[in-house]
C-alpha cells in the first residue's frame, strides 16, 4: 500500500467514553478524547483503552500504534474525583488475558506503541506514555508525576519507570518533589525521544509509526521480545533468546522477501509470515 493510499484507507472513529481510534494503513491512532476535562482518565476510559490495546495486538494488519490526546493537552492525569472508585472496584486489576494500559498486569503488547504528548503530560497520563516504547513531545509540553503532593504515589508504573528511563537520581529529583519539567529538560534526561513543533506533533508520530509499520512485523516483534527480556532479566537472558528466534525468522516469507528486495534495490513488501 502506498503512502497516499494509506492516508485514505479505512478510517474508523468511536467516541464512547473518551477514546477515539483511526486506522491509517497499518497504523492505529488511539486518541484520548475527554477534552472538556483535559483528558482526565476515568474508569470507562481505562476499560476502553484495554479493549483497544487487545484489538491492536490481535489484528495482524495493525503493526504500530500511536497514543495521543485530543484538544489542548495530552492528559492531565486520572480524574481524582473518581480515583477511589477506580481502585475500589478493581478497575486497575487485570487478568492474564487482559491488556493493562499501564503495562503492569495481564497481557503485554507484542507490538510497538509510540506516545505523542502536548501541553500537559501529568500523573496517569505520564504513566500511560511511559508504558509505551517511545515518547514524542510538542514544544512547550510540561511533564510531571505529582502524586506525592496528593498523598499517594505513582502506582500506574511511574514509581518504577522513571528511574528505569532516566536513572535513580534524576528520577527521584522529580518523583519525590512532584515538580514539573519542560520538554527540553525531558529530552536532555532521555524521558522523551524527540521534541517537535506543536503543529507537527501528530504528523511526526504518525510518520515514525508508518516507518515501523513498513518494516518486517516478525522482526519488529522479535526485536521487542529480545530487548524486553534484556531489560527485565539481563543481557544473558536476552542473548539466550536469539538463537531460537533466529532459526524461526530465517524460514519465513518475510526473510526471503527482505533478501530479494535488497537485491532488487526496493522496499520490502512484508506480510508477517
Amino acid at each position: 500500500m502506498t503512502d497516499s493510499a494509506a492516508r485514505v484507507a479505512e478510517k474508523t472513529s468511536q467516541e464512547t467514553g473518551g477514546i477515539v481510534t483511526e486506522v491509517l494503513g497499518h497504523v492505529l491512532l488511539i486518541g484520548l478524547n475527554r477534552t472538556d476535562k483535559r483528558n482526565a482518565l476515568t474508569p470507562e476510559m481505562f476499560a476502553e483503552l484495554s479493549a483497544v490495546y487487545a484489538r491492536y495486538d490481535k489484528d495482524d494488519d495493525l503493526r504500530c500504534a500511536v497514543l495521543y490526546g485530543e484538544g489542548g493537552v495530552y492528559c492531565a492525569g486520572a480524574d481524582l474525583t473518581r480515583l477511589s472508585e477506580l481502585v475500589e472496584d478493581e478497575g486497575l486489576s487485570y487478568g492474564p488475558d487482559d491488556y493493562d494500559p499501564f503495562g503492569i498486569e495481564g497481557a503485554r503488547l507484542s507490538k510497538p506503541l509510540i506516545t505523542a504528548v502536548h501541553g500537559m503530560c501529568f500523573a496517569g497520563g505520564m504513566e500511560l506514555a511511559l508504558a509505551g516504547d517511545m515518547i514524542i513531545a510538542a514544544e512547550g509540553t510540561f511533564f510531571g508525576q505529582p502524586e506525592v503532593a496528593r498523598g499517594i504515589f505513582a502506582f500506574g508504573g511511574g514509581a518504577a519507570r522513571w528511574s528505569d528511563r532516566i536513572g535513580w537520581g534524576n528520577a527521584m529529583r522529580y518523583l519525590l518533589t512532584g515538580d514539573p519539567l519542560d520538554a527540553q529538560e525531558a529530552l536532555r534526561l532521555g524521558l522523551v525521544q524527540e521534541v517537535v513543533p506543536a503543529d507537527q506533533l501528530k504528523a511526526r508520530a504518525t510518520e515514525l509509526a508508518t516507518a515501523v509499520s513498513k518494516a518486517g512485523p516478525i522482526g519488529v516483534r522479535h526485536t521487542l521480545t529480545v530487548g524486553r527480556r534484556v531489560h527485565d532479566e539481563g543481557l544473558q537472558a536476552g542473548l539466550d533468546l536469539i538463537a531460537p528466534l533466529r532459526t524461526e525468522i530465517l524460514g519465513t516469507q518475510d526473510a526471503a522477501e527482505g533478501v530479494l528486495s535488497f537485491k532488487e534495490r526496493r522496499a520490502g513488501n512484508y506480510v508477517g509470515r
